[in-house]
């Protein structure tokens, strides 16, 4: 049975985008976690999403990382008084598990960075909930600390069903700070808002962020692929989840 809808779906993968009446690309639906069970049964899955997608060593670099993030933060959460502070956080590959997503492009063989393709996946909301991630923000604003996101996905398409699915896993954040549009992708500009300036639309005034968490090197405020600033932050304010499997260091040569 399974492998039959394996390749149903697959069927509907290869058969691709067709052009809408409207003009836009009419995407196959996709049930994701068939995909990634075909992708599973054959032994195509790459190792880096195989081992993000499976693996018990992610499971335990996620749970201990959170763990480390709460315990600091908690530390540091005593002597300030409730709602003066914040945490940061990504938001993919590091709150929610896009990998059933990457499944599905490599099945498909596709450009893992197409937005019509990513912007199907966020409406899904099939995203799961990464390991330690809903204890740790619940954690942080029984604390009396606010969890503010920011994440590249795009304020206008992705908003709804970004916290439509978060609220599926029991993810309950106080501010999603997303990108204005495609072009978006520098962080910085949203981490001054929290610190210097505050959040208005939530109503929230400039806030002292106790820690940030990520993924990528760029989801901490003014680093880079060249430059990670003061190796001691790490494990102290900055708290760096793994992600072989896509990121900015895709970019870089190879040495």
């Amino acid at each position: 049975m399974i492998r039959t809808a394996c390749l149903a779906v697959a069927t509907l993968l290869v058969a691709g985008c067709a052009s809408s009446p409207s003009g836009k690309r009419a995407l196959a639906p996709i049930d994701y976690s068939v995909v990634c069970q075909q992708l599973e049964t054959s032994g195509k899955a790459t190792g880096a999403l195989r081992w993000f997608h499976v693996s018990a060593e992610r499971r335990a670099a996620y749970e201990q990382v959170f763990r480390q993030a709460t315990d600091r933060v908690a530390a540091q959460a005593r002597s300030r008084p409730k709602g003066s502070w914040a945490v940061v956080a990504d938001l993919d590959e590091t709150l929610l598990d896009n990998s059933k997503a990457e499944c599905a492009d490599q099945v498909q063989g596709v450009d893992v960075h197409d937005p019509d393709r990513w912007t199907q996946w966020v409406l899904s909301e099939q995203a799961d909930a990464l390991p330690g991630a809903a204890a740790f923000v619940t954690a942080v604003r029984g604390l009396g600390g606010k969890v503010i996101v920011v994440s590249n996905r795009e304020e206008g398409p992705h908003r709804a069903a970004t916290l439509a699915n978060l609220a599926k896993v029991g993810i309950v954040i106080d501010v999603l700070l997303l990108a204005k549009d495609r072009s978006d992708f520098d962080k910085n500009s949203r981490f001054r808002l929290i610190e210097e300036v505050g959040v208005a639309a939530a109503k929230l005034p400039a806030l002292q962020v106790l820690a940030y968490v990520g993924d990528n090197i760029k989801d901490f405020p003014y680093l880079s692929q060249v430059d990670i600033g003061d190796p001691a932050q790490f494990g102290a304010r900055y708290f760096l989840l793994p992600n072989p499997v896509y990121g900015s260091w895709q970019r870089l040569p190879m040495r």
